[in-house]
């Protein structure tokens, strides 16, 4: 810290961090969608264009979590806190748990995204190695860390102050809003539902670990695996199964309900896990120091006012270009 004397975290940096990455991730897309307009789709030429705007979209969401910080001269909550052995296990157990509990509900959603005649695009591009790889260093490196900063870095440590709560909703409310605008964020139909589930693991597990570290290994193994079965004769036995399945009506429900309970049984695990191996409440907004100290209120200055309202434009906009996609999918 250098000697200086680091404010409390506040709503206010979290909502400029939301909102200023929402406007500049539009901004970026807008520009992508000229820049790529002319290229032939899977030449090479246009694989390193969406790779360096996908980067450059990246790079924008690590900016616009660490800017409100450093010019209020404040520090986030959770943020690189060195993780034990445990936490680095439990992240990558608790990947495979996310995995296997969420992706169910999430193939039954896009399925009914399917049968409503939605057309969404790709949601990473395997058309040769170089747009592999590409999309390895991407999802894999870039992704976690930049968007873990953004929503379980500055996003998280402002809900922790977003207003007066009661003891035992602090928690709920935190990892629903965190999961909510992680989904949101992305504007992609086909990603929202595990993205929902999966953004509230990583925000609980944030929270009890005190350290965005095992969520940044969470998501990058998530996303390993994603882009595995993303391969296409991976993605096309899946589908092949899942259409199976869903060509009955008995099948379909058989396929929900057993959905729906291993939805229920992940997130048990993951409440075991975080409190068996992680145990941390909610602390201070002050700089995570490995206390055990219950979350008390803080007295706001009025950020929370501030603070709420920029989270609720910036996650209107993205329910804008989502339904915004969505209609333009089930057009196509």
């Amino acid at each position: 810290m250098s000697g200086k004397l680091l404010k409390k975290y506040s709503a206010v940096e979290g909502g400029f961090s939301y909102v200023g990455a929402v406007a500049a991730f539009l901004v970026v897309t807008v520009i992508y969608s000229f820049a790529v307009g002319a290229l032939e789709e899977g030449s090479a030429v246009y694989e390193v264009v969406s790779f360096l705007f996908n980067i450059l979209i990246q790079l924008c969401f690590l900016v616009a979590a660490l800017l409100p910080a450093r010019n209020l001269g404040s520090r986030m909550t959770y943020t690189f806190a060195k993780p034990t052995v445990r936490g680095v296990v439990s992240a990558a157990v608790l990947t495979v748990v996310c995995v296997v509990g969420f992706e169910g509900l999430a193939l039954a959603f896009n399925y009914m995204l399917s049968s409503l005649g939605y057309a969404g695009g790709g949601i990473v591009s395997m058309a040769g190695a170089l747009a592999i790889v590409f999309a390895v260093v991407r999802t894999v490196f870039a992704a976690p860390v930049c968007e873990e900063l953004l929503l379980r870095g500055s996003v998280l440590s402002s809900l922790a102050v977003c207003g007066t709560m009661k003891r035992g909703l602090r928690i709920p409310f935190m990892v629903a809003v965190s999961g909510l605008m992680f989904a949101l964020i992305h504007m992609n139909p086909q990603q929202t539902v595990y993205q929902f589930f999966f953004g509230c693991a990583l925000a609980y597990v944030t929270i009890r670990f005190g350290s965005i570290v095992p969520a940044i290994i969470m998501h990058a193994l998530n996303n390993a695996i994603g882009i595995v079965l993303s391969v296409p004769a991976v993605d096309g036995a899946l589908s092949g199964w899942i259409n199976g399945i869903f060509a009955s009506g008995w099948g379909r429900g058989v396929f929900i309900a057993v959905s729906a309970a291993l939805a229920v049984m992940a997130a048990l695990v993951i409440r075991f896990v975080g409190r068996r191996f992680g145990g941390l409440e909610p602390e201070s907004p002050e700089p995570h120091t490995g206390r055990t100290e219950d979350f008390e209120n803080y007295a706001d200055d009025g950020g929370t006012l501030a603070g709420t309202i920029m989270f609720i434009v910036g996650a209107v906009i993205c329910l804008i270009m989502w339904v915004s996609r969505l209609v333009t999918g089930l057009g196509a």
